[in-house]
């Protein structure tokens, strides 16, 4: 019986990372949500705790937004490696940089573009 040969992922390697990612996403909210559930709410608190309660909770929606956009790349990064588009900017074109890759696999963008839409020129 003749073996067939698998076309090996050249992508495998930033998938990996891409999942490491995700899961800690997931398991980071996990977290914040059971944290957040067991925070008393005794009715006895005064005015300062109440607004330090607040602020908390005010904080970790924000990371949470953080999160979510987090998120929302890495599902758009698997998304470019189906349609094998991963490693391409999405803004010109261009390959990304092997290095780039290793440290942001989630990037849509090339160095260059990167730095125009942290100045807020890219549309």
């Amino acid at each position: 019986m003749a073996r067939t040969k698998t076309k090996a992922n050249p992508w495998q390697p930033y998938e990996d990372a891409l999942r490491k990612k995700q899961n800690e996403l997931f398991d980071s909210y996990e977290r914040d949500k059971a944290a957040g559930n067991a925070l008393p709410d005794d009715g006895i608190q005064d005015l300062a705790d109440k607004a330090a309660s607040a602020y908390s909770k005010e904080l970790n929606f924000s990371l949470s937004d953080a999160e979510r956009n987090l998120l929302m790349l890495i599902e758009e990064a698997f998304n470019r490696m189906k349609a094998d588009k991963f490693g391409v900017c999405t803004n010109c074109g261009a390959t990304i940089g092997e290095k780039r890759l290793q440290a942001v696999p989630w990037t849509p963008f090339c160095i260059d573009c990167q730095e125009l839409q942290e100045k807020g020129l890219l549309t």
